[in-house]
């Protein structure tokens, strides 16, 4: 008998109010019915899911349950060390063959083939293509080898020490130093605070301890500790007859060590630390509360879940509404819960303060929270967080069988480690759905009253500022805490808006001409106003459209007087709301939606981006409509951006990578003044409103030349209207829908250090650019050629000379302000040997045109097409592809013949874009190099 969809709905319904009823901490969350588990004799576990999104891909993930934790004291980095190694030969891949063949199937060491180590665990990550038997085989060999055949050669372990030394030197700055103040406080009395993954360098370098590398592989590799997550286009029964042939033998060591949990204890003070560092770029409070560990097991954790989230987003909105009034000395501020490792969570509330306001800073935080905590949320407040949490739940769950098989696979790989929920769809909709309507303001106020609070024990505060702050005592600080006088806080005064986004609607322009591109069922509308609208309708995802439009111009067209008011324009109008509401009006009317839309003006381009859920489409081109008709100027709200701007910029040229990227900005436009820096105090002062506002409306006056993308999920008919409506209706004025090129050129050549950085590493970027000939197939030749040099770079700089982490290569090509390419290479490497690996790097760029082997093209080939066809299914990939074919003088024929292309590179076609574009004479060399003495 056949049961109707309304029949399975209704007894779904029933189930779900039968859980509800009864205890939910008696009943276990129920999996993903698409999964299949199964634990082996020895213990191994598998997770194995179908999924064809993309088709013919399989994401597999190897999920150990050991990391630094169990290291002992002689072994400090080594379980980071051990997983460098499952990549330096095996069994089944002696040697260096491994990266060699997963890149010759189309597989790219680090962006694809990949792994990590945590504290508690290590994940190796390996996508395949699953068109070849042999593909697959050679997964499972690989995943085999890591428990149970890794060679660990004396020599190979040597040489892989110099690559680990390169990796912790790209970890060391800044945010080393910050760790090593605050994880004392974090980890208080606990083996997590000894047990960094990366390890200890003198450790890690000493060539005497290679036996306790291959003895914490021998203790902890083992098949019951080990999980694995087979996720995509596939045979689940050969899948788990695969598992068991490949792992069922395995054995585990005889007298094995005990796999320890450990623990963060609890500690009755509160435990301060202020800290400043001259790299150090705002100040900031921030109040860490120790939890317990928030388990995700049962029904009732995964309420608990569910009303966690709807208090966090009630707390937050709050604490922005307050922030955006500037009359608190806290600029920005957030609270909310976090997982941590051990047996603790974190409730963290932090605030980035004004200069010199720490204290007031911190007690403006904490009386909004205590206010919270006192008079808790009003209805109103409730019901509008409720209806978006419907719509976001309604939405995601549409989405999931649209999912990558990467995503589940990183979602399954958080089910496995910190049980995160992985729960049948069906059953998580009714379910989550009926927690959410019958959530009171009693159920918020338990959360509010767990997680607000003013104890001293399981308590952390944490002060981060510049060298030039003054800081108060840490006594003073705490203090102040508790001087706060909850008792004299008043309620907080929320404002509503019942009022339609738009009153009075336009009407309709007209549509002069529709054309239909059958090769990529795309839609051009053409309307009397000067306007196209192209429309790509996907099945890609279910709930989900992007609208974009853009337009030659920007702010290249602003006269120098008026260069800096240009170039914040969007910015700032974009603060002042539309038509007659204030922007904090319009957030409100939008706020049970799922819409954004934000204009923006580029040096070479203006035009809008948002996106939107079906439901609420034609809000967002009501949005799309009032950003040209209807743009409010609110000179107040743009003071107060600008005083938060000049705290922010005041400090922000403290990082060293951020004065890095502005001193190679300078560089590059030979310091002229439309350069577009980082604006000074000064030049923040400087900004007239009323320039920026008429700079604005002078761009968006009309839409005369300016093309939309619309991509997603809707209907082609049901739409026109809509847009012939809010688009078609827009004022089509004459107006210059070009760029302006200013002829700024970046330098021929030269050798640029700065010596900005505290730690001791050198940031290098050698850059090559100049003209380069428009096409496809020529953009696609020179991309090969990149990735090519990355590849021999990895093997020259990282491999044979041990000189750097991650060497690799990029270029763009771009068509403004003339047709020219930016060619990069990029590494981290020790301050003493920039000159050797500059050297190597132009004597690799030299081999390339003396000769490029044919296996390297093939690897970079494959990985390309294998990237496409997975980017297809993405409705990313066409809005970037419609916006290509609409800028390229060879239009549709980019994506018709992209394959053809890509065949069709040859290396003597390589070869000739070396030697005319990658010449050592025209680089420019910028190094980031530590402070001199």
């Amino acid at each position: 008998m056949k049961i109707s969809n309304k029949v399975l709905s209704a007894i779904l319904l029933i189930v779900v109010f039968v859980h509800l009823a009864m205890d939910l901490s008696a009943q276990n969350i129920p999996l993903n019915k698409a999964l299949t588990k199964g634990k082996l004799a020895n213990g191994f576990q598998y997770y194995i899911q179908k999924n064809e999104v993309p088709k013919n891909e399989v994401q597999f993930r190897l999920i150990i349950d050991a990391g630094s934790i169990l290291e002992d004291d002689t072994q400090k980095g080594f379980a980071h060390f051990l997983e460098h190694m499952a990549f330096n030969g095996s069994k089944h891949f002696p040697d260096n063959s491994l990266i060699d063949y997963f890149q010759s199937i189309g597989v790219a060491f680090g962006s694809d083939i990949n792994a990590y180590t945590s504290y508690d665990e290590t994940v190796y990550m390996l996508p395949v293509p699953n068109t070849e038997k042999t593909t697959l085989d050679s997964a499972f060999l690989f995943f085999q080898d890591i428990l149970a055949g890794l060679e660990l050669k004396e020599e190979a372990i040597n040489s892989e020490r110099n690559i680990i030394h390169e990796e912790w030197r790209t970890t060391i700055g800044l945010s080393e130093r910050l760790k090593k103040e605050m994880y004392p406080l974090l980890y208080h009395n606990s083996k997590y605070l000894k047990r960094m993954p990366i390890g200890e360098m003198d450790i890690v370098m000493d060539e005497s301890n290679s036996d306790e590398l291959r003895r914490y592989y021998k203790d902890w590799y083992r098949p019951n500790l080990a999980s694995l997550v087979v996720i995509g286009d596939i045979d689940q029964e050969e899948i788990i007859s695969r598992i068991e042939e490949t792992f069922g033998h395995l054995e585990n060591p005889v007298n094995e060590r005990k796999r320890e949990r450990f623990t963060v204890p609890s500690h009755e003070e509160t435990l301060v630390r202020l800290i400043q560092d001259p790299e150090i770029t705002s100040l900031s409070v921030k109040i860490v509360d120790k939890i317990p560990n928030r388990k995700m097991e049962t029904l009732q954790d995964l309420k608990e879940s569910v009303l966690d989230l709807l208090y966090t987003y009630l707390v937050n909105q709050r604490l922005s509404d307050v922030a955006q009034t500037g009359t608190k000395d806290f600029m920005y501020a957030q609270s909310y819960a976090s997982d941590a490792s051990g047996n603790k969570d974190r409730y963290i509330s932090t605030a980035t303060v004004r200069s010199g306001k720490v204290v007031s800073g911190t007690q403006d935080l904490l009386n909004e929270l205590y206010r919270i905590k006192k008079y808790g949320f009003s209805e109103v407040e409730l019901e509008r967080k409720r209806t978006i949490l419907s719509k976001e739940l309604k939405t995601a769950l549409l989405e999931q069988n649209t999912l990558t098989s990467a995503q589940l696979a990183g979602m399954l790989t958080n089910h496995i480690l910190y049980d995160e929920e992985y729960a049948d769809n069906d059953f998580k909709k009714e379910f989550v759905q009926e927690v959410i309507d019958k959530v009171t303001l009693a159920d918020i106020q338990i959360l509010i009253d767990k997680y607000i609070h003013n104890s001293e024990a399981n308590r952390v505060i944490l002060v981060t500022a510049p060298n030039t702050e003054n800081l108060p005592s840490e006594k003073e600080l705490v203090d102040a805490i508790q001087e706060i006088e909850y008792e004299n806080l008043k309620p907080f005064e929320s404002k509503e808006v019942n009022e339609p986004l738009m009153a009075t609607l336009p009407e309709a322009g007209i549509l002069v001409n529709e054309k239909y591109q059958e090769e990529i069922g795309a839609t051009t509308l053409e309307f009397e106003n000067g306007a196209r609208v192209v429309l790509k309708p996907t099945a890609l995802k279910n709930d989900e459209i992007r609208l974009t439009s853009t337009r030659d111009g920007g702010y290249s067209w602003a006269a120098d007087s008026i260069f800096d008011d240009a170039s914040m324009a969007a910015t700032l109008v974009n603060l002042g709301g539309l038509g007659k509401f204030s922007q904090k009006e319009v957030d409100l009317i939008l706020s049970t939606k799922q819409v954004y839309l934000a204009p923006f003006i580029h040096r070479y381009s203006e035009g809008v981006s948002g996106f939107s859920t079906k439901e609420d489409l034609e809000t967002l081109l009501q949005l799309a409509h009032l950003t040209f008709e209807s743009p409010r100027l609110d000179k107040d709200k743009c003071s107060q951006f600008i005083t938060n701007k000049k705290e922010y910029n005041r400090n922000s040229l403290n990082d060293p990578e951020t004065r890095f990227a502005d001193e190679i900005n300078k560089v590059m436009m030979q310091n002229s003044l439309r350069t577009a820096t980082m604006l000074t105090t000064e030049q923040l002062d400087a900004l007239n409103f009323k320039n920026s506002f008429e700079f604005y409306k002078e761009r968006f006056s009309s839409v005369k030349g300016m093309i939309f993308f619309m991509v997603g999920s809707f209907d082609v008919e049901e739409v026109k209207p809509l847009i012939a409506k809010y688009i078609g209706s827009l004022s089509g004025e004459s107006l210059t829908a070009k760029f302006k090129d200013h002829g700024i050129r970046p330098p021929k050549g030269g050798i640029h250090d700065f010596q900005l950085n505290k730690a001791n590493k050198t940031k290098v970027i050698i850059r090559l650019t100049g003209k380069y000939p428009e096409g496809q197939e020529e953009k696609m030749a020179i991309e090969y050629l990149s990735d090519i040099l990355t590849i021999k770079l990895t093997y020259r700089i990282r491999e044979e000379l041990g000189g750097a982490y991650a060497p690799y290569s990029t270029v763009t090509v771009m068509k403004s302000p003339y047709q020219h390419y930016r060619f990069d290479i990029m590494y981290t490497c020790d301050p003493e040997k920039v000159e050797e690996l500059s050297k190597a790097t132009f004597e690799e760029i030299e081999k390339l045109k003396e000769g490029i082997d044919f296996s390297d093209l093939e690897k970079v080939r494959k990985a390309a097409l294998n990237h496409r066809k997975a980017s297809l299914e993405t409705n990313g990939f066409w809005m970037k592809l419609l916006h290509a074919i609409e800028e390229s003088k060879e239009g549709i024929s980019i994506y018709n013949n992209y394959e053809d292309f890509a065949e069709g590179i040859t290396i003597k076609q390589l070869q000739k874009i070396a030697k005319k574009y990658l010449k050592e004479e025209k680089a420019l060399q910028f190094s980031l190099s530590p402070l001199a003495d």
